[in-house]
């Protein structure tokens, strides 16, 4: 039986070296042992190739490349989408980390359904302090989606569309291309959905990964919503439409398909900025709202903002925190209580550090059995 590599994990960094190492392991550690991981360095500059090699030197599947400079975090991706040599890939963040039967429950939904271009599962979005603050979105089974057919469940947020879950045969790249960089921060969701409008795919039930939010994540790192955003989806949407080989009834969906709601996400960045006393970013968020058609609801955010710097209100924006800190923590309680033991592999791997399981070593428990939704709780 060969054991030449089948997936390439690319993970690409930038200064986060200890984080880095908890993701190399968390795919070194898979059940499925064919895979070589790839991790390209944004030019850190300060201790992540010693990690790295550290690790590779125990574990020659471990490969690893330096830029002279910073070219960008999606150029990185995309720098290491370009030298994929193996029949499969998948996208893996320095901050986030796989859970260890990904892959063995990934590959056989490419063997079962030969035309599938991807397979996608489920992931669980933690803090910092390893508690569930999102759960995954229920899979019950194995689920083959024809053409096209999976993109309208991705966008709705029906079926698992976050790329840390998803498993791309190597010809995504050979004919849809590398990933549109011109499109902003969320760039790895037009790729996600350019892929899923134009080929078959599969959601497959189990627990792909768990993504950390924190400060410096990219959903802890966001730009204020602007008429930037809404050229950035217009982007997105048309590479798909005028793509020939994505069905008629699908780039129908896609013109129809309501863009985001962008005054729901200014007013969410108002308010988290002014709890923060960021109010410079709160400015942006409100004028934003009014780059996006939304000038009366834009003049009414600036005014509050105002009201908050210069009339020293800062007794609203505590009550405001007050109020969304009590909501999180009941909402997070009940989200741990129900996921909790679906991640509970994470803190083997925060406790454990460099000594963390071996490459083939102990899968924790809870993860020997697939998350199948609530249908089968």
């Amino acid at each position: 039986m060969s054991t030449a590599p089948l997936i390439t994990i690319i993970i690409p960094t930038y200064r986060r070296p200890q984080l880095l190492r908890r993701a190399i392991l968390s795919a070194l550690n898979q059940t499925y042992p064919y895979v070589q991981v790839c991790v390209y360095d944004n030019a850190s500059g300060d201790e992540t190739e010693a990690v790295v090699q550290e690790i590779a030197q125990r574990d020659s599947r471990v490969k690893y490349h330096r830029h002279h400079q910073n070219i960008g975090s999606y150029n990185n991706f995309n720098y290491g989408i370009r030298d994929v040599d193996t029949p499969f890939f998948s996208l893996l963040s320095d901050d986030d980390i796989l859970a260890p039967g990904f892959y063995e429950q990934a590959v056989p939904a490419f063997e079962r359904y030969p035309d599938a271009m991807f397979v996608c599962m489920p992931a669980i979005a933690i803090d910092i302090a390893l508690h569930v603050i999102s759960g995954p979105i229920p899979v019950d089974s194995v689920r083959y989606y024809r053409q096209g057919e999976a993109v309208k469940g991705i966008m709705e947020g029906t079926i698992p569309g976050t790329w840390t879950g998803i498993v791309f045969r190597r010809e995504v790249r050979d004919e849809i291309g590398l990933i549109d960089t011109s499109v902003g921060p969320h760039a790895d969701g037009g790729f996600v959905y350019h892929a899923a409008a134009r080929y078959a795919g599969v959601a497959v039930p189990g627990v792909a990964a768990v993504l950390m939010a924190h400060e410096e994540s990219v959903s802890g790192t966001s730009v204020p919503v602007s008429g930037e955003w809404v050229k950035w989806w217009d982007t997105m949407m048309r590479a798909i439409y005028e793509d020939d080989k994505v069905p008629y009834p699908v780039k129908k969906y896609i013109r129809e398909f309501p863009s985001p709601d962008y005054l729901g996400i200014g007013v969410k960045q108002v308010g988290h900025a002014l709890v923060k006393g960021n109010y410079g970013y709160a400015y942006r968020a409100a004028l934003g709202v009014k780059e996006c058609g939304h000038p009366f609801a834009s003049m009414i955010l600036g005014a509050l903002v105002w009201c908050c710097e210069h009339l020293h209100a800062d007794h609203i924006a505590k009550a405001v925190k007050t109020i969304r800190d009590f909501l999180l923590r009941r909402r997070r309680r009940v989200l741990h209580e129900r996921y909790g033991h679906l991640v509970e592999f994470v803190r083997q791997y925060m406790r454990d550090g460099a000594n963390t399981a071996s490459p083939g070593g102990h899968v924790h428990a809870a993860l020997r059995e697939p998350y199948r939704g609530d249908a089968a709780e």
